[in-house]
């Protein structure tokens, strides 16, 4: 959730302007939104808590794009991709060092 936060708060407009591109070509999103997709990634990967999560992560979400990308009219069947990536991605925030986070959301609190 944290590291989804951070994308979110770092990277905002970028997300938007994608999730718009994806809804508006459910059948087409994989090549109509190629760039967007880019703009994203190239935002999220100034982080140090996105750099993690995209190298600890990177063989869950591999399978989670390879997924969308052979089920392009059938995404929820990629269900239990998004869950494998996202619990990947949960236990690196939760080992994350204060420093990964600390430029994200300097006034948060640590979590338990």
């Amino acid at each position: 959730r944290e590291a989804l936060a951070v994308t979110a708060q770092l990277c905002g407009p970028e997300l938007e302007r994608y999730g718009r591109c994806v809804a508006a070509s459910p059948g087409s999103w994989h090549q109509d939104c190629h760039q967007l997709s880019l703009s994203v990634t190239a935002c999220a990967s100034n982080h140090p808590l996105v750099r993690r999560i995209r190298r600890d992560c990177s063989d869950s979400f591999g399978a989670f794009e390879r997924c969308l990308r052979e089920r392009p009219r059938s995404t929820a069947e990629c269900g239990p991709h998004v869950s494998q990536f996202l619990l990947c991605a949960q236990n690196v925030t939760q080992s994350a060092t204060p420093g990964d986070t600390a430029t994200a959301a300097p006034s948060a609190t640590p979590r338990d």
